[in-house]
């Protein structure tokens, strides 16, 4: 009437105009999704990172299952176990998506680097002749008021 549709031509006519999904965008779907699936079927630390967070998220939802807020933050705060708990959850977590995007993740060995290369400036302070008595004698003066102190 006077030009107006009627609310059904308007849905038939959307219902009509809508295409099917081109193959194009199926493809490029599989494409973009084939490197995770084959990473979460064939990367045994991925499994294991989700595995961890999903234990561990469950002893959290367990222990922490009808308690009201404040009750949480002060378990959270108190409750050694649940901290490490949730900080293993966490940490899977941050390692699951680290390796799901394809990063590497190291585990563990770059605190024995800090520590060799601070070992190494150290002898390097105290052995080279025109710093070694300067920095010596501060670490005296530093070890006196330490043990002075106390």
């Amino acid at each position: 009437m006077f030009g107006r549709k009627s609310r059904a031509e308007r849905l038939k006519e959307r219902a009509g105009s809508r295409a099917t999904v081109p193959i194009g965008s199926l493809a490029a779907a599989y494409a973009g999704a084939r490197p995770l699936l084959e990473r979460l079927l064939y990367d045994d630390d991925l499994r294991d990172n989700i595995r961890t967070f999903i234990e561990a998220a469950h002893n959290i939802l367990e222990e922490l299952s009808g308690e009201r807020p404040s009750e949480v933050v002060a378990r959270l705060w108190d409750d050694d176990k649940l901290r490490k708990q949730v900080e293993a959850a966490a940490g899977a977590a941050q390692q699951g998506s680290r390796r799901l995007r394809g990063e590497r993740v190291r585990e563990g060995g770059s605190g024995k680097w800090l520590l060799l290369l601070l070992g190494a400036g150290a002898a390097f302070l105290f052995l080279n002749p025109k710093t070694g008595p300067e920095a010596r004698r501060l670490a005296r003066e530093a070890y006196s008021a330490v043990t002075s102190a106390g």
